[in-house]
């Protein structure tokens, strides 16, 4: 029998995670943003590190996570990301950039869902959609069928429909092992479109797979893997933990032990002493790079931790500072 009731333990180290977490991403917003071109390499498009800054927020308010450093990271992130939609360059390339279209409307939705709606570049981008299709074909994952239904439902446009559960299967399926990164990943990001974030309960995927996903949590956590860590714990979440909650919290535990004292955590790539061997902007950067994701995908495990979970009806929330019954 799988444990029932909340759980304590879980509770008390994802809102740990989650209060660091929170408080580093909007000290660094600018590195999403302008900081992120005069650092690294260019991105796919301006607003490609918007993405998921903004589905964190979606998250946030889905959990009804309301408090100074929820309204910090809102304040900041939801600005920069209007800027970047708004300029010219941005509503230039919906047309003359086709590989990046899906991905340009998908932050138009997002702002449109986060209360900033810009008509102009959102009318434009779903008239040049509507023929648009995701790469498809053999050999390919079903993940990004899965990701452009979570595009299309986002922006209120019907795409899978009936055929979303025999979808979620096959990109399971095809991502079942899940021992390299490349499976692992494919098997949470079919879950997380399938389930948007958690705004929908997830269809019901093959028998395996919530035993599975607790199985690959201890595996990548074995691993020293926490950025997978985190995206499983929030998967599991999603789809159940019947039976193996203990691997979830001692997940947990692991996640808040290794947050450092900045509120980051520590992605794949980083090496303590590497950090510690720089200093001033060149010491941010390396920070930044190698943990932001991990930070960013432990704070939306955590915030759903606040959720109802598994078979959970989702809840009308407002952003944070405003009404819970705001549509």
């Amino acid at each position: 029998m799988g444990d029932t009731g909340p759980d304590t333990t879980i509770s008390s180290d994802s809102e740990r995670v989650l209060a660091g977490a929170l408080t580093w991403l909007a000290d660094h917003v600018d590195w999403f943003g302008p900081l992120w071109d005069e650092h690294f390499p260019p991105r796919p498009f301006e607003g490609a590190t918007l993405l998921e800054l903004l589905s964190l927020c979606r998250v946030l308010r889905r959990n009804g996570v309301d408090d100074p450093r929820a309204r910090r990271l809102f304040d900041l992130a939801l600005p920069l990301a209007e800027r970047t939609a708004r300029s010219p360059g941005f509503s230039r390339a919906l047309s003359a950039d086709p590989e990046t279209l899906l991905h340009r409307w998908w932050l138009l939705a997002l702002l449109a869902d986060l209360g900033r709606p810009l008509p102009g570049p959102s009318i434009e981008a779903r008239r040049l959609a509507r023929d648009h299709r995701a790469h498809g074909g053999p050999g390919v994952s079903p993940v990004y069928a899965l990701e452009e239904h979570h595009i299309r439902s986002l922006a209120g446009e019907a795409f899978l429909g009936d055929s979303l559960p025999g979808r979620f299967s096959e990109a399971l399926a095809f991502h079942r092992e899940g021992e390299s990164e490349y499976d692992a990943y494919g098997i949470t990001h079919a879950v997380l479109y399938a389930a948007d974030l958690g705004t929908v309960v997830p269809p019901r995927g093959a028998p395996w797979t919530d035993r599975h996903l607790g199985e690959l949590i201890e595996l990548w956590e074995r691993r020293d893997h926490l950025d997978l860590v985190a995206e499983l714990l929030m998967c599991s979440r999603l789809m159940g933990r019947e039976g193996w909650e203990h691997v979830a919290r001692r997940a947990w535990s692991r996640l808040a032990a290794e947050q450092r004292p900045d509120g980051s955590l520590p992605g794949p790539p980083f090496d303590e002493a590497v950090a510690a061997g720089r200093s001033g902007e060149r010491a941010t950067a390396y920070v930044f790079r190698t943990c932001h994701h991990t930070t960013l995908v432990a704070a939306m495990a955590a915030a759903a931790e606040r959720g109802e979970g598994h078979g959970g009806t989702p809840r009308k929330v407002g952003l944070p500072g405003e009404s819970a019954d705001r549509t």
